[in-house]
């Protein structure tokens, strides 16, 4: 008699461990996430990790470019007021940290002994801020920011968005209207770049 035997596709392994290893740092933070953990979760042996993410940091750092590719993506806005695009920006920005918690700790929030974002994992990250830097270059060559360096700028602000939002997702918020407190923020950049030089 012939016994027929099923393997579990690569593709349902690897989401599942994806899924498992996402859900651990949402809940339980990078302190939780072991490859024990993640394989137990996923309901593989921890080889399989190794297998299909050549171990812990291989699969950091699938998460990492999985982040930054859909950051970049969340940013993708083109209005026709590059300063709205720029806001509408900020809260896409916003928008992603908070609905996806794993991915932003990886990419923003702790750093993992031994983890090196690979060339292209890097140069996904590299996109994600070139898009903000190509917004602002739009919104000095309109006139509406006085004449920064875009690269200077896009630094400053993506410290103060990104500032503003670990405050939030670390439970240090005093304000007592997030949202809102938020667009202020927005509000108070947006006018220290039209009037820095002036």
């Amino acid at each position: 008699m012939r016994v027929v035997t099923t393997r579990t596709s690569s593709h349902l392994v690897e989401g599942a461990v994806r899924a498992a290893a996402l859900q651990i740092l949402t809940q339980d933070g990078p302190e939780g996430f072991t490859v024990r953990a993640v394989a137990q979760r996923a309901g593989v042996a921890p080889m399989a990790i190794y297998n299909h993410f050549h171990g812990k940091n291989g699969l950091i750092d699938r998460i990492f470019a999985e982040g930054f590719a859909d950051l970049h993506r969340a940013m993708d806005i083109d209005l026709d007021d590059p300063v709205d695009t720029l806001r509408a920006s900020g809260h896409a920005y916003r928008r992603f940290a908070l609905e996806h918690r794993g991915h932003y700790l990886v990419m923003f929030l702790h750093h993992f002994e031994g983890f090196e974002p690979s060339m292209e994992s890097a140069e996904l990250a590299a996109r994600a801020y070139g898009r903000l830097v190509d917004i602002i270059s739009r919104c000095v060559d309109t006139g509406a920011f006085e004449p920064l360096d875009p690269r200077r700028t896009a630094q400053l602000v993506w410290a103060m968005v990104h500032g503003y939002v670990a405050l939030e997702m670390n439970h240090q918020m005093f304000a007592d209207d997030a949202e809102k407190t938020f667009e202020q923020m927005l509000d108070t950049m947006m006018a220290g770049l039209a009037h820095s030089l002036r």
